[in-house]
């Protein structure tokens, strides 16, 4: 496990981050989150600290097992990035949302977000996730108002 350095780039720091997430290493994903870590998700909800971080992080492993994800476009700076970012997977398990909980779909879905990062101390400070939930929601089948 490569452990964050104030010194890292904001590159080592996002490359860091989706390697542990693609190889389901959750102990280096946490260590690269700062302990005072705020994550604000589609739809307003927020982790704080690695604690929630780590439930909410389990919640989509166990939803999409098979989940992948790759970075599109980027913006770097020395203490912030912008990042695309695609992510691929299978809904094979229970995702817990909250509206409740949606029982798997068996649906392949692909989704594109963009994620808005603070880095402090080497590591993931705030993170904000911009999504269209209601995108996903289709490619899962489940009911969506007419738009």
């Amino acid at each position: 496990m490569t452990m964050p350095a104030a010194t890292d780039s904001a590159a080592e720091i996002l490359q860091r981050n989706i390697t542990a997430l693609n190889n389901r290493d959750l102990e280096t994903y946490l260590s690269n989150q700062h302990p005072d870590v705020t994550i604000t998700l589609p739809g307003g909800v927020q982790v704080h600290g690695r604690d929630q971080v780590r439930a909410s992080t389990q919640v989509m492993f166990a939803a999409f097992p098979d989940g992948k994800l790759q970075f599109g476009e980027q913006v770097l700076a020395d203490d912030a990035a912008a990042t695309e970012v695609v992510f691929t997977g299978t809904h094979t398990g229970p995702l817990a949302t909250p509206a409740g909980e949606v029982p798997p779909t068996g649906r392949a879905v692909r989704t594109t977000t963009v994620s808005m990062l603070r880095f402090r101390d080497g590591m993931i400070l705030t993170e904000r996730v911009i999504g269209d939930e209601l995108e996903l929601a289709r490619q899962l089948g489940l009911s969506t108002p007419n738009a």
